[in-house]
């Protein structure tokens, strides 16, 4: 396999499809040598360029091979099923990148290590209660807890109705054969102009904008399956945070405290040692996907970390 300094295009196999992915190699990238290396999973329905390019490029600055992928029916993956946010499957697509980065030549298997954003920073963690592969781990803006989330934010008669339209829209799935998708964000038709200052607006500026938007990013999309909310809220890495006895490094903004720095800071509290709990001062919880100030702290605290295991 030819490869050169930087990002380049790879494939493979999970769950009998093929997924796609970019490694980033370090400059002066040397096929002979042996480096550390980083399996990526980012935020709820995003796709390798986003938040993955971002921290591919500049941990593969300070000397890391790292592979960002997009999971099953996601980007350019295949699967006939497209954006389904199901842990189930992100998780063996997880699994299999840690596979596939162990077959390459250059890697050191003893410094392998796993990063995620947001769901995936909580998809990760889950991995890695049984993935001992990975020597240790770090979760930026990491979802930690989605039960928490739902079920601790929302009452019984808010969370029944979502439910049941979830129950129905797999119900007209099965009887149709065909596939219901819904906005997965809840930002169409909205006007932004109405969304307060914090996490909506953020993804709002994010998500829906040439900055990482499907205008930008085609492959990327805000819809997913529309019985979302059956497997979404029954995700809670914090039960198993205990149990991890991996190195975990949690990385959240000050200014996501009112989000999801607590479930961060939650995780962390309960964890296995050893642990460490970093807070990116003035940092957000989006602004650490793509903001240069804020990521190279994040980044910096990474590479540090890794690299005492």
């Amino acid at each position: 396999m030819e490869l050169k300094p930087g990002a380049n295009s790879v494939h493979f196999k999970s769950q009998g499809l093929q997924l796609a992915g970019d490694l980033y190699t370090p400059d002066n990238f040397d096929p002979s040598a042996s480096y550390p290396a980083i399996v990526f999973a980012g935020p709820f329905n995003q796709v390798k360029e986003q938040m993955g390019a971002v921290y591919g490029k500049k941990l593969s600055s300070k000397g890391y091979v790292f592979l960002t992928f997009d999971h099953r029916g996601y980007g350019d993956s295949e699967g006939d099923v497209r954006n389904n946010e199901k842990f189930d499957w992100k998780q063996e697509g997880i699994r299999d990148a840690i596979s596939y980065v162990r077959t390459l030549p250059f890697i050191d298997r003893e410094k392998l290590y796993g990063l995620g954003g947001c769901a995936g920073g909580g998809y990760v963690a889950l991995v890695a209660v049984t993935d001992k592969r990975l020597k240790a781990i770090a979760s930026v803006s990491g979802v930690m807890n989605p039960q928490a989330m739902f079920f601790e934010a929302m009452t019984r008669e808010q969370l029944i109705p979502m439910f049941q339209a979830a129950n129905e829209s797999r119900q007209r799935q099965y009887e149709s054969g065909e596939v219901e998708y819904a906005d997965g964000y809840g930002y169409e038709g909205i006007d932004p102009n109405t969304l307060a200052d914090g996490a909506r607006r953020e993804g709002y500026e994010y998500y829906m904008t040439d900055r990482a938007g499907t205008s930008r990013y085609p492959h990327f999309s805000i819809h997913t399956v529309a019985n979302l909310l059956e497997d979404q809220p029954m995700t809670n890495p914090t039960a198993w945070a205990p149990y991890l006895y991996t190195p975990y490094l949690g990385i959240y903004g000050e200014k996501a405290m009112g989000d999801t720095g607590p479930l961060t800071v939650a995780y962390h509290a309960v964890c296995s040692e050893p642990k460490e709990l970093f807070e990116v001062p003035g940092a957000s919880h989006v602004s650490l996907y793509d903001i240069d100030q804020d990521v190279d702290r994040a980044v910096d605290r990474i590479d540090k970390f890794f690299r005492k295991y």
